[in-house]
């Protein structure tokens, strides 16, 4: 009932927040805008997003048995697409409920599987900052916000890396957490393991390349609304959006992504009621659309999964 109370929550500021952009915009300008929208480019936006789950799952086996956990490809599958019902949580840290569907699954302990669920998306904020770095010179302002994401992830690289902080952190929380003191070290083994520069480069760039795909579908929505943008543009906008909305901790980044989507679009001349009917349709398209997915696995396979 709780659970089920917060998600009515979320949906509700969700509405609260296309409501104030709709009157922001202007509501019967906005309705005009969208009346013009090709709706057969939702389709396009659709089977995009689709095609960066696809990529990102590859990512997430390949953090997974760097990590020692196997799954069969059918139970692994709707571990990662049911983990999308998550992604309209803070920072999407929700996702760490695929940690609780594999223990149910094969009984793997958490300790191992939480850190490939950060791990992972540590190299989505990666991907995200490599691509919004091929506009930055759009937005010259924009090089803070990716400037203090890849020194945090700096920070958290070395502190697993070294030894001597490594050991430390450990003997801490050993120290005040003796009954998990084995866990805490299969913990940071865990995130060693997945944290191997040669494998955390190659998948923050498979990351970047999979994001693309929603960049493009940002520009595909664009085409749909009859206008026309700079790929490298709309790349830029997307994927510092979807940063800005990581960074702020929002469920689902809602209202800071909207709104980062439609005033970087007004910047680069768009018109109110056209720059944020765009948000919206894209917002529709990845975030509404992944949950919905998310959702619709979860609920239509799990009688089919064994769990222990």
């Amino acid at each position: 009932m709780e659970k089920s109370s917060k998600v009515w929550l979320i949906v509700l500021f969700a509405v609260v927040v296309y409501l104030l952009m709709g009157i922001y915009a202007d509501l019967g300008k906005l309705s005009q805008a969208m009346k013009n929208f090709r709706w057969t480019f939702l389709f396009l936006l659709f089977a995009l997003t689709t095609t960066n789950y696809l990529f990102r799952f590859l990512k997430w086996d390949f953090f997974l048995k760097r990590a020692g956990v196997y799954l069969n490809l059918k139970d692994n599958l709707f571990v990662f697409f049911s983990g999308l019902s998550m992604i309209i949580t803070p920072g999407k840290i929700g996702e760490i409920w695929k940690g609780w569907l594999i223990k149910d699954i094969n009984g793997e302990e958490l300790s191992k599987t939480v850190p490939v669920v950060i791990v992972e998306r540590i190299t989505d904020v990666l991907g995200l900052a490599i691509l919004s770095l091929l506009g930055v010179f759009y937005y010259k302002q924009g090089i803070y916000l990716i400037l203090l994401l890849l020194l945090l992830f700096s920070l958290f690289f070395a502190a697993i890396k070294s030894k001597t902080i490594s050991n430390r952190i450990i003997s801490k929380l050993e120290t005040k957490m003796v009954k998990y003191a084995e866990n805490v070290k299969t913990l940071h083994n865990a995130f060693e393991a997945t944290m191997e520069p040669k494998g955390l480069i190659g998948m923050s760039l498979l990351s970047a390349f999979a994001w693309f795909f929603e960049c493009l579908g940002m520009y595909i929505v664009i085409l749909g609304f009859k206008e026309s943008i700079n790929i490298t543009l709309a790349t830029f906008i997307f994927s510092f959006a979807s940063l800005a909305g990581a960074v702020s901790m929002i469920p689902g980044g809602l209202g800071v992504v909207e709104a980062t989507i439609s005033g970087l679009l007004q910047f680069f001349g768009f018109m109110p009621a056209l720059s944020v009917g765009i948000a919206i349709i894209i917002r529709f398209g990845t975030l509404w659309y992944g949950a919905i997915m998310g959702l619709s696995v979860y609920l239509l396979f799990k009688k089919t999964k064994k769990f222990n």
